[in-house]
């Protein structure tokens, strides 16, 4: 009977450490699974919060092209124009003179060959007293104004005679660039 005794606590006793180690095993798993699901769940919303980056980045960079190309356009609207060309001799009192033939509008001395007058849709795109490369032609330094009362994109180029600027006449849709 002592015997059985022994083996019956013996069993009891391997019962109970059995049951220890299980309990134990399964909190250890139990903290573990805890853990993994608090570190997906904060991966989670760091993956939320970088596509929500991603998102205003991308959206941020929409709008900083779409103000680029404006400006771009802005600057190309600036920089560029096709003009009409005329020709203008400041000294003869005759066509597109203003009766001052010793002064431009920017109070320098005409020069043939370096002399232009620009329109005002020109001097409000800022291009008074710039140089002005103008296709098959040449670079001139936009020094005079023309009358207020004329309208478009117009370049009158300072000649040498009043014949000279008459021969050169009128020539549409020129490139003009604002080189400064």
């Amino acid at each position: 009977m002592r015997k059985f005794r022994i083996n019956c606590i013996l069993i009891l006793f391997l019962a109970v450490l059995s049951s220890i180690f299980f309990v134990w095993q399964f909190n250890k798993e139990h903290v573990l699974n805890n853990t993994y699901a608090k570190t997906i769940s904060s991966l989670t919303r760091e993956i939320k919060d970088l596509q929500r980056s991603v998102s205003l980045y991308e959206s941020k960079e929409i709008y900083l092209r779409s103000i680029v190309k404006s400006k771009e356009k802005k600057l190309d609207r600036i920089a560029k124009a096709n003009v009409t060309l005329t020709g203008y001799h400041p000294w003869s009192n005759g066509i597109n003179s203003d009766g001052h033939p010793q002064t431009t509008a920017t109070m320098t001395i005409p020069v043939v060959g370096r002399t232009c007058a620009i329109s005002s849709e020109l001097v409000k795109r800022g291009w008074l007293g710039k140089k002005i490369y103008i296709e098959g032609i040449g670079v001139f330094k936009a020094e005079d104004r023309m009358n207020s009362s004329i309208d478009g994109l117009r370049i009158d180029l300072c000649m040498g005679s009043l014949k000279e600027a008459l021969t050169f006449g009128k020539k549409e849709n020129v490139l003009a660039i604002n080189l400064n």
